[in-house]
């Protein structure tokens, strides 16, 4: 099974809207339908308060369900965020 990489980009920018609210971003840094893994990076620079956006796991969660929304199947996320 593959899945389509426009609709893990839409449920990438889904996510997006609420991390920018906080001044951080989400980056999605390669979705490769041959190996089901998603690759994202959180971006923390212009955040003055790290811990104030959601926790790394309940972010983790929140990507994961949006793109399981859109995506059928098993795939793999891996999330680099600076805060673990």
């Amino acid at each position: 099974m593959t899945f389509d990489p426009d609709a893990v980009a839409a449920a990438v920018e889904e996510v997006r809207r609420i991390i920018r609210a906080d001044g951080g971003d989400l980056v999605l840094v390669d979705a490769d339908p041959s190996t089901l893994r998603i690759s994202l990076a959180v971006a923390l620079d212009d955040v003055t308060c790290a811990e104030c956006g959601l926790p790394p796991d309940q972010l983790e969660e929140t990507i994961a369900a949006a793109i399981a929304r859109r995506v059928r199947g098993e795939f793999e996320l891996v999330v680099a965020d600076p805060r673990r």
